[in-house]
């Protein structure tokens, strides 16, 4: 009995020692792969120390993985790349190695050896080399020389950035930013899923928020340097890229913007200093947007919620002003109210309206074309006076004004879907205004009172008259593509749904011949030394006092050339002082002139 009692602990005691002397090999085995060596270890050639220490790799994002916007050949908008040098907290083995490579890093940036040290003395993470908090541009030559030094701590590699140090189109691009109510609410399954995060940045307006789902992406790529236990480089690892690997994402957004139209017109925005107000360059032929600039400026990554300057005011609504005699002219020649050879009397004054024309000694005997030219407040609100009020209001709809008219429709899973965020509708009448009244319509068919359009509007109803009356449906996004560049969805060019039916094709022709003689003779012949013969229409709208001074919107619409219309334009520029000399018709010449050379330059190309 004892003998059996003896045998068992013997082999109790020996299991227990294979057991101890497993664990120990284990031991030293992780300890030699974590520490002491590199390469592959498994008859799969995997590299077990690469695997083993992802979690301590020093690693810097590079790009974001967020969707980027391309203007219509392609040109990038967003997420321009720039080529950069990543330096890592790793130093040489021995103060004189290390005094060695500053004196060669300085000597290859070319700049002096004190600048070099306080920027890379003392790094607790990667950084990428800055001089005045702005990424330094690395050039070819000095690529290679740094990749000739063989310095674990440099990486030279390709910087995205989703703003640049301009962005054009901003207030249409919009910005990104933290919201985290939203996240809850709009995101919520990616919110659970662990996708996004409180501090997740989305899009906050402008595209970047009307696309927000399908430009998150899918991660992002970052540049990391691989090190064992004693943060020594792993040697054959270096600096390695880490993304997500798909062909498919980040998307691409091909817009229906021109960036070289877009960047001159923003151009001719800062010379002619206007502060506020907004310019829409528009494609006769469907509508489209080429270039849509807003003021006051702003850049997307210094968002100033509390003055607004992020709103694209081409979206917003306001006082038109005499550019709405287009509307009151159309419902009294549709409606026969009118013949277009009439002869009205204007006496600078309307007094059972309190009405005056900007002519304070009158016009005299004046057509319906000449008031129209002139610009005629009398004339018009004696149509007015022959108009149901509903009328003006149905044929501002007919023109496209007070809805929506961005481009809405199917896109992907979205039934209903508009690239255009936050475009106001505009209005005729305010709700409570009794459209009968004489003052009302009066007031109204000068586009006065409660009439307000946005610049998208006004440029697209000199668009709807070179169609005959056919409503376009504004685009700014034509196309949803790839990364590999196959396309993923297309927005096609369409008309806008569930207007009355438009002004005939003799009217709108009637129209737009007005427009000519507006810049023959009218408020707008300082345009006649334009690159191209244009037409349009002027208006100035009253708004109100700020600090006890009249202020008024300046505006002008028309289109070019006149032979052979390839652009509608429309310029606000607005709460100016009144009196102030018009700066909108030398920003409507400035525009038509860029597009002019535009369409030079393209033939020449040809």
């Amino acid at each position: 009995m004892k003998g059996r009692m003896a045998l068992k602990k013997h082999r109790l005691f020996y299991i227990l020692m294979i057991i101890i002397l497993a664990l120990a090999g284990l031991n030293a085995r992780l300890f030699w792969i974590q520490v002491a060596a590199s390469g592959d270890w498994t008859e799969h050639g995997v590299d077990l120390v690469q695997n083993s220490v992802i979690q301590r790799a020093q690693g810097i994002v590079l790009d974001s993985g967020r969707g980027d916007f391309y203007d219509r050949d392609g040109i990038p908008l967003t997420g321009k790349e720039q080529t950069v040098l990543v330096v890592f907290p790793v130093h040489a083995s021995s103060p004189e190695q290390t005094r060695m490579d500053d004196t060669n890093i300085a000597r290859t940036l070319q700049v002096p050896v004190e600048q070099w040290r306080a920027f890379s003395t003392g790094l607790k993470e990667p950084q990428i080399w800055t001089m005045g908090d702005k990424p330094v541009n690395i050039n070819e030559a000095q690529a290679k020389q740094i990749e000739a030094l063989r310095l674990p701590q440099l990486a030279v590699t390709k910087l995205k950035q989703h703003y640049g140090d301009t962005v054009l189109a901003s207030q249409v691009i919009g910005y990104i930013g933290q919201n985290p109510e939203r996240i809850t609410r709009q995101f919520t399954d990616q919110f659970h899923r662990g996708e996004l995060q409180l501090t997740s940045k989305i899009g906050g307006a402008g595209l970047e928020k009307t696309l927000e789902p399908w430009l998150q992406g899918i991660g992002p790529e970052s540049l990391s340097l691989f090190t064992d236990g004693r943060k020594r480089p792993l040697p054959g690892l270096a600096a390695r890229w880490m993304s997500p690997h798909n062909g498919y994402y980040p998307l691409k957004v091909i817009t229906t913007l021109d960036a070289s139209i877009q960047s001159k017109v923003e151009q001719a925005m800062r010379k002619l200093q206007v502060k506020v107000g907004a310019v829409v360059v528009t494609d006769a032929s469907n509508g489209d947007v080429i270039a849509m600039a807003s003021r006051p400026d702003f850049h997307p990554e210094h968002v100033d919620l509390l003055h607004g300057t992020w709103s694209n005011r081409a979206l917003k609504a306001a006082a038109p002003g005499s550019i709405f005699k287009t509307v009151t002219a159309a419902a009294a020649l549709e409606e026969h109210v009118t013949e277009p050879g009439e002869m009205f009397r204007c006496d600078g004054e309307l007094g059972k309206y309190g009405l005056t024309c900007w002519n304070k000694q009158g016009h005299g005997l004046i057509s319906l074309e000449e008031a129209y030219a002139e610009s005629c407040n009398i004339v018009f609100a004696r149509l007015a006076e022959r108009l149901d009020g509903a009328k003006l209001q149905e044929y501002a709809h007919k023109l496209g004004l007070g809805t929506q008219i961005g481009w809405t429709g199917p896109f992907l899973q979205e039934e209903q879907w508009s690239t255009w965020d936050a475009e106001e509708k505009g209005q005729v009448f305010a709700a409570s205004t009794p459209q009968q009244d004489g003052g009302v319509k009066a007031q109204t068919s000068i586009g006065q009172r409660d009439v307000l359009v946005t610049p998208l509007q006004a440029a697209n109803m000199v668009v709807t008259l070179l169609h005959g009356g056919k409503v376009a449906s504004p685009r700014i996004v034509s196309e949803m593509r790839f990364r590999n560049d196959r396309l993923m969805e297309k927005l096609e060019a369409k008309s806008l749904d569930g207007l009355p039916s438009g002004i005939s094709k003799a009217t709108s022709g009637l129209l737009l011949e007005w427009m000519t003689d507006v810049v023959q003779y009218g408020t707008g012949a300082a345009l006649q030394s334009a690159d191209w013969t244009v037409a349009g229409k002027s208006g100035t709208a009253q708004v109100g006092a700020k600090s006890g001074e009249e202020r008024v919107n300046q505006w002008f619409i028309g289109y070019g050339p006149v032979d052979e219309p390839r652009y509608a334009v429309a310029v606000l520029v607005q709460n100016v002082p009144d009196g102030t000399k018009n700066t909108s018709i030398p920003l409507f010449r400035e525009v038509m002139d860029v597009l002019a050379q535009a369409e030079q330059s393209g033939r020449k190309a040809q």
